[in-house]
């Protein structure tokens, strides 16, 4: 007898992956799961590799984690809502160790290994519209260790395969000209390789001042080209100088937007990344242009196909605890608890909210950087959702901890963070070991 579940694909075994897995597995008794993840592990970015171009099955490396990372969120922010880090009481910025064996933790907590194929690309998705106007998901994938091709039909698709694989390497005149060493942060592993050189490094949000602040311990002086006029009185070591953006390059000369220039040994661009879904078909509209994923419905569900859904979008936010929200959105308008607007009124209400932000000056390439705007949405999504928002103190902790990194970025992740209720924290500077 043909099963009446609905079969339900999640394509990517990450943090967002993991956690609408968690909540999709609960529902046994409605939902088949199949979760496909290229690699050998669960984990997806906080899972370290020495390798920085193609990993052992020739497939492009996924993680972009660096060797020293510390996360740059405390631990007591970062944790999923119902499953705790063990160690409440240990340093708040954690080693991304620690963060792989926390998901690794989760997945064999909720048991969801039995829904996951390991070693398991996925080559092609194409929609497939049914004589009574549905559509279903035919889903190609290749046994990364058996060399073996299946195609399934699924009737939900999740995309959660990832945003920090593809580095966005932006075009600089003269660039091609520059006879160093030229990484993105992408394949930064180590601050060791930068010994005495000169180093400019384009982009200082997140992984910018983190690299920085690193290999400067190593280099000779290191350049951080960026156009955040708050960061230059930041405290940072005496060898980084801020620059303005690079103007052009001429060989080992770097020429930057203020007049001045510099000459060059090594280039890492910090500089973001590419939305990309290469397996899907062209008869899926995806347009994914200057960092901006469209069109899509509360930054979760695409408008033209309500039952393809995109995990990992907004940044600049507090990811584990949002997947987690996230996810029973999902299954809110799976089981019919949340009944979505057709789909013309789910793209006439993304319009407005891209229009509206457009004109409060908000470039498209920051719309997905939520920034201020993260607690409304996760009020919004958990109300429709009718589960939990976000308790008060996170947003305290989260402001509180962002204007200690604003203040010194050389010492802010000494700081320890306790949650004493939902309202209330507590916090001491631990002396680094």
């Amino acid at each position: 007898m043909p099963s009446s579940k609905t079969k339900v694909a999640i394509i990517g075994g990450g943090v967002a992956g993991l956690i609408v897995a968690r909540h999709i597995s609960s529902r046994p008794e409605d939902y088949s799961l199949t979760v496909f993840e290229q690699t050998n592990q669960v984990g997806g970015t906080w899972v370290y590799t020495d390798d920085t171009e193609y990993d052992k099955n020739g497939l492009p490396v996924h993680s972009s984690m660096y060797k020293n990372l510390r996360t740059n969120l405390p631990k007591e922010i970062m944790q999923i809502q119902d499953f705790p880090f063990k160690d409440q009481d240990g340093p708040s910025f954690v080693h991304h160790s620690t963060i792989r064996q926390y998901l690794q933790d989760y997945t064999q907590h909720f048991n969801l290994y039995p829904y996951i194929k390991l070693n398991t690309a996925v080559n092609y998705v194409e929609p497939e519209t049914s004589a009574t106007g549905q559509i279903n998901w035919l889903i190609t994938s290749k046994d990364l260790i058996t060399k073996i091709e299946a195609t399934k039909n699924f009737d939900v698709v999740i995309l959660c395969n990832g945003h920090y694989t593809v580095g966005n390497i932006p075009r600089i005149r003269g660039q091609e000209t520059f006879p160093g060493d030229c990484i993105h942060s992408h394949q930064y592993r180590v601050p060791d390789n930068f010994s005495g050189k000169r180093v400019c490094i384009l982009g200082a949000s997140w992984s910018g001042i983190d690299i920085a602040l690193e290999v400067c311990k190593h280099a000779e002086k290191v350049y951080l080209s960026h156009n955040l006029t708050e960061l230059l009185d930041t405290k940072m070591s005496d060898n980084i100088e801020h620059r303005p953006g690079i103007n052009y390059i001429d060989g080992k000369t770097f020429h930057f937007r203020d007049g001045t220039s510099a000459d060059i040994d090594n280039f890492i661009y910090c500089t973001g990344y590419k939305f990309t879904y290469p397996f899907m078909s062209d008869k899926v509209e995806i347009r994914t242009d200057d960092n901006h994923v469209e069109p899509v419905y509360k930054h979760l569900v695409h408008t033209d196909m309500p039952n393809l859904f995109f995990m990992g979008l907004p940044g600049l936010v507090i990811p584990f605890p949002m997947f987690h929200i996230q996810s029973q959105y999902i299954l809110r308008i799976l089981d019919g608890r949340i009944k979505l607007p057709s789909c013309e009124e789910m793209r006439l209400d993304y319009e407005r909210e891209k229009s509206m932000l457009l004109q409060q000056g908000i470039p498209i390439r920051h719309i997905i950087k939520m920034k201020e705007r993260q607690w409304d949405y996760y009020d919004e999504i958990a109300a429709a959702a009718n589960v939990p928002s976000f308790p008060p103190v996170i947003k305290k902790i989260y402001d509180y901890s962002n204007k200690m990194r604003e203040l010194d970025f050389m010492i802010y992740k000494n700081y320890q963070y306790k949650i004493v209720d939902k309202n209330n924290f507590t916090v001491r500077y631990c002396k680094p070991c």
